[in-house]
């Protein structure tokens, strides 16, 4: 039987986009055999690799979304700054373990507190601030087979850890503290994991990605300069990489900034258009290759 990997693209709050992607590929049949993703991509990965039906996982994703913006921690800066607390944070302005504490709770309720939890193999990355090193957490150590030696692959970890982590973006959220290790934002180094999936020995690959075209016009922001950098970084990044997925779908977001937190049902709406224009080549996936095909595809 053919086994899909699927990677979720980092893009703050048009990660939501992803989701009908999935509850896509659930009606059609494709059954998804590993998940990876990186910053948002991450939320949205360990969610679904709960093994929960889609329609419970939108709603939990939407309902993490609301707590998060009720509590303000995308928007409030912590108090553990100087001169305010000795607590210095690094790299950021946001606490993560704000972040992480209500991830907690939502990953949770589909049981999941450790990342080997996970009913699907799940892989998530960050990156060591300090040595640049890529960080590979996975639910499923025994099936996934490291392509990288120098990746670091950690799979004995709680899972709202591993989540915050990959979304500590660099100047917003601070870096997880993580053993001898500050942990930021998987996107710094592969903002589409595509890689891992097929790691995980998968035969063929789906990759989302959310780019969009919009002009940059935030030039009074310190951190939407830094934002708008970031994002450049990563869609060249992302533009290498996507060649490489037997199916590429991108979810153009013009409209929505990635800190915009309450966005996430209209993201969702632009996802579902999107996917309908790819239906045919989700379909192929679940065809059985010729030898010819294979062939091709080296």
């Amino acid at each position: 039987m053919t086994k899909i990997g699927i990677a979720l693209s980092g893009g703050g709050i048009r990660a939501f986009s992803q989701l009908p992607i999935l509850a896509t590929l659930h009606r059609e049949g494709v059954e998804i055999d590993a998940i990876s993703g990186t910053s948002m991509g991450s939320v949205i990965a360990a969610l679904y690799a709960s093994g929960v039906d889609i329609e419970t996982v939108k709603d939990v994703a939407l309902e993490l979304e609301k707590e998060i913006q009720d509590k303000k921690i995308m928007s409030r800066p912590s108090m553990k700054l100087p001169p305010f607390s000795k607590d210095k944070l690094v790299g950021g302005l946001v606490d993560g373990q704000d972040l992480e504490d209500v991830l907690d709770v939502y990953l949770e309720k589909l049981g999941l507190h450790m990342i080997q939890d996970a009913k699907i193999p799940l892989a998530i990355n960050a990156v060591d601030i300090i040595t640049g090193r890529t960080i590979m957490f996975v639910s499923h150590p025994e099936l996934y087979q490291n392509s990288d030696p120098e990746t670091l692959v950690i799979d004995n970890i709680k899972l709202s850890t591993v989540v915050r982590a990959s979304c500590s973006f660099p100047f917003v959220i601070a870096a997880t503290p993580f053993e001898d290790m500050m942990l930021v934002d998987g996107g710094v180094r592969q903002n589409l994991p595509l890689v891992p999936i097929k790691d995980y020995g998968v035969d063929r690959t789906i990759a989302i990605t959310m780019h969009s075209n919009e002009p940059f016009k935030d030039f009074d922001s310190m951190i939407g300069l830094g934002t708008r950098v970031m994002d450049i970084m990563r869609i060249e990044a992302d533009q290498l990489v996507q060649k490489q997925a037997d199916v590429h779908i991108n979810i153009p977001l013009d409209k929505v900034g990635i800190f915009e937190i309450g966005r996430g049902q209209f993201t969702m709406i632009q996802g579902a258009r999107v996917i309908r224009y790819h239906m045919d080549d989700i379909r192929k996936l679940t065809k059985k290759e010729s030898w010819f095909d294979r062939l091709k595809r080296r």
